[in-house]
Order: C-alpha cells, then structure tokens, then sequence
C-alpha cells in the first residue's frame, strides 16, 4: 500500500516537474496593446476625455473608448518639422477620425507597452464665451514599443480643442502636436508610420 502511495506521488511529481519546464507556470508575453483592462469613463468633462485618452491610446481593449472621444469634425495638426520631414510624402493631408482610427487601431494591433501622460499646462486655457468649447495646452510623453520605430519614447506638446456637443459630452475637435525642442520624437511622428496607405 505504501509502495503504491509513493508511486503515485513519484508520478504526480514527475507530471508537475514536466509541466513547469513546458513554461505553464512562466508569466506570458502581453497580449500587443496589452493591459488592464479599464473602464470607458463617460467624457462630462475634458478631465474625463483627457482620462480616456491615457487610458486607453493604443491599447486593444480600448479602441471604441479611444475614437469616441474624437467628434466627427475632428482634425489632427502634425508639427511643421514632422510634415516636412516627411516629404514629399504627404502623409499628414485628410488626416481626420477614420484616419485617426485606423492609425489608433494598428498601434494597438502592434504595440507590447505603452503609456502615455500628460505632464503638465503649458499655457494658460482657453474658453470659449458660452464655455462649450476649450483648448488646452498639454506636455506630454508616451512609452511604446511599436515595431515600426528605433524609439520607445516621444516627448512633445499637445494643443487640443474640446468640445460640449448637445450630448453635454465632450469630444476633440482639433489636436495639434509640437515637438518641444527636446530632440526626442513626437506622437505625431509615431502616427505617421501607423497611418495605413491609401487612407
């Protein structure tokens, strides 16, 4: 009875020691756009947009919550520097919510990290007489690996144009991207090698 009883754990001890070395108890690779899981927060605010945003640029799970705080009227402005680093390709033209969603959609189909904040105002806000409409002036960084590009940080400026449409909600109008001097590459730069041809 003894002999069976450590037989049976010799075997159990052997199928665990197999299935470790097979990786089943390793920490896997994330998922590309991979994260937690976050919920969409209702935009009441350009608090709350601004959330969304950080929350969920690039990620897989948040695509819809990404692109549905960009109105239909929304416009993406690249950095001069960006545009014309670019030519003659003219990638940054039309660059409106389809285009911004695809590009949005293919970073987070790629990408194995990121993060993006916004540091801090540089400049005092804008608003509008009847208080609908707001442009803020953001620093930023964002850290990804995205296959297309050497580099896993972007440093710039963000100026966006927020507005309340009749939903009380808020949306992005308008984001302008500046690079700010510091010699590291912009998010609209890392845009531009995710906008899909012929979009």
């Amino acid at each position: 009875m003894t002999i069976r009883i450590e037989g049976a754990l010799a075997v159990l001890l052997l199928a665990l020691l197999t299935l470790a070395s097979c990786g089943l108890f390793e920490p896997r690779n994330p998922k590309p756009g991979g994260g937690t899981i976050v919920p969409c927060v209702t935009p009441n605010s350009p608090e709350d947009v601004i959330t969304n945003i950080v929350d969920h640029y690039a990620s897989d799970a948040g695509i819809t919550c990404y692109t549905s705080m960009l109105d239909a009227s929304f416009v993406f402005h690249p950095d001069p520097g960006d545009s014309n680093e670019a030519l003659p390709d003219t990638v940054y033209v039309g660059w409106n919510r389809d285009v911004e969603t695809r590009v949005d959609q293919n970073l987070a189909a790629n990408a194995t990290f990121h993060q993006a904040v916004f540091d801090s105002e540089y400049a005092a806000r804008v608003v509008s007489a009847d208080g609908h409409t707001q442009i803020r002036f953001y620093a930023y960084h964002l850290r990804i690996r995205a296959p297309q590009s050497a580099d896993t940080l972007y440093q710039g400026r963000a100026d966006l144009t927020l507005f309340q449409g009749t939903d009380t909600q808020w949306r992005i109008t308008d984001w302008a991207d500046k690079r700010d001097g510091s010699g590291l590459r912009s998010w609209g730069y890392l845009r531009r090698l995710y906008r899909p041809a012929g979009t």
